[in-house]
């Protein structure tokens, strides 16, 4: 499995497959229970790439 972990890590990691998604937006979807995430404690997120793919329908 893939994984990154932060807001910003996540957003570099879109950028770089041609779906650039913004920090703030990422943390507005989070609120909205709309990304895919884990967060194992109240000041860490962690995301799984493969999931994310998903999400995006990139695989």
């Amino acid at each position: 499995m893939r994984h990154v972990r932060g807001a910003k890590a996540l957003s570099n990691y879109l950028e770089s497959v041609g779906a650039p998604i913004s920090e703030s937006t990422i943390f507005s979807l989070l609120r909205q229970g709309k990304i895919p995430h884990q967060r194992p404690s109240p000041r860490i997120l962690i995301f799984n790439l493969d999931a994310i793919d998903e999400w995006l329908g990139i695989k």
